[in-house]
């Protein structure tokens, strides 16, 4: 037994040398990523510039105003596709288990983070949207966001926790805020430029008419200022009332971009872990459960996750059992539907022959089966039946579809 727990311990101190360099490498592809969209932007500007000039002087020359219209239009072409690069694809940013202490903690942020349900606002074309984390609209409301209320021209991201017994979003971060773009900003940037937004438009943390939902910014704290990160972890509870209530505590590097997707510079520890992982004490009000040793951190993170991927494959194959249920019955209704009314389409086409066959023998009809002209019709004799006619059956209405939303 004590050899696997060895093989456990070694596997997750790889794991957390695995998240240092893979932490390292993404901090430098991003820096290079800035760097090189900077240059582009250096050198579009360049190429206005340069253009304007050629154009003042082919005017001057007496350039004809086709090659005018042509340079313009591959001008526009060239801006067009530059923005297109710089849309974002809206997923929501992930986190991983913070499984090593940071060799500078001071390049981190603290989040704590309610609890509450993932989601992304958008708020564009004078309407705001909600999506969940599978990208599916959950909601749609009206707000003060740019994008939505006065300036509908713009466009705003939020990646928020909604708590549904406040009916309140809280924000984490932002992809876009009006007209500043944040997806390739550092973590840094990003939450300066939400709190002068959020300090600046005060409306927007109240319910209205024209705000149906509050938008409340989460407080933020450096890891420089050691006095008021050992504040935040001292206080419990985390927030007025308890309400919301926390749910963890998010760890960005101060130089991430937003990520589509999981990063190792966004972590998550659950308050109890901090005197063991980071060597950070918090109030004693955040109990650790009955399973959790303080020395086998970095197991209860593994363990952790196997049973939230059992409990997540527990759920599709409950999902899945569901609509093979559904849909077997869902056939056999078409089918039974499709045999009653064979029965009805043969009962009538019998009925019809014996009815044929009486007024033949009443001569009611000729040989070539065209109807006398000379007495009227007599009432028809009762016919022996071969059974009660069954009752038209109403066709069974689709059933009704479950969605996720």
């Amino acid at each position: 037994m004590s050899s696997n727990y060895k093989e456990l311990y070694k596997k997750s101190v790889d794991l957390g040398e695995q998240q240092k360099l893979r932490q390292q490498q993404l901090l430098y592809e991003q820096k290079r990523r800035r760097q090189l969209q900077q240059d582009v932007h250096r050198l579009v500007k360049d190429s206005d510039d340069d253009d304007d000039d050629e154009q003042e002087q082919s005017t001057s020359s007496g350039q004809s105003k086709a090659q005018q219209k042509k340079r313009r239009q591959r001008n526009k072409n060239t801006k067009n596709n530059h923005n297109d690069s710089k849309n974002p694809y809206l997923r929501l940013q992930q986190s991983e288990w913070l499984r090593h202490r940071p060799d500078n903690l001071s390049d981190w942020l603290l989040l704590p983070c309610p609890v509450g349900k993932r989601c992304l606002v958008m708020a564009s074309n004078g309407r705001t949207k909600v999506y969940n984390k599978a990208g599916r609209i959950v909601m749609q409301l009206r707000s003060l966001l740019p994008g939505d209320g006065y300036v509908q021209k713009f466009k705003t991201v939020l990646d928020c926790v909604y708590v549904q017994e406040m009916d309140t979003f809280f924000v984490l971060d932002a992809l876009s805020f009006g007209q500043q773009l944040l997806l390739d900003c550092d973590a840094n940037f990003r939450f300066f430029w939400l709190r002068s937004r959020f300090d600046e438009h005060g409306e927007l943390s109240e319910r209205s008419n024209r705000n149906e939902k509050p938008f409340k910014l989460l407080e933020y704290y450096d890891f420089e200022d050691a006095s008021a990160v050992e504040q935040a972890l001292q206080r419990y509870p985390q927030w007025e009332a308890n309400q919301p209530q926390l749910d963890g505590l998010l760890f960005y590097h101060k130089e991430a971009s937003y990520t589509c997707g999981s990063t190792p510079l966004v972590c998550w520890l659950f308050p109890f872990m901090l005197p063991d992982v980071l060597n950070l004490p918090v109030h004693s009000g955040y109990e650790a459960p009955d399973d959790y040793l303080p020395s086998a951190a970095l197991e209860y993170m593994d363990e952790f996750d196997r049973k939230l991927l059992a409990q997540r494959q527990q759920l599709k194959k409950s999902s899945k059992a569901i609509e093979t249920v559904k849909e077997p019955a869902a056939v056999a209704a078409d089918v039974n539907a499709m045999d009653e009314d064979d029965e009805l389409e043969e009962f009538a086409e019998l009925r019809s022959l014996l009815d044929h066959q009486r007024r033949l023998e009443l001569g009611e009809l000729d040989m070539d089966c065209s109807p006398a002209m000379t007495a009227p019709e007599p009432e028809p004799e009762p016919v022996v039946k071969p059974g009660p006619a069954p009752q038209p059956v109403a066709k069974p209405e689709p059933a009704a579809s479950s969605s996720s939303c």
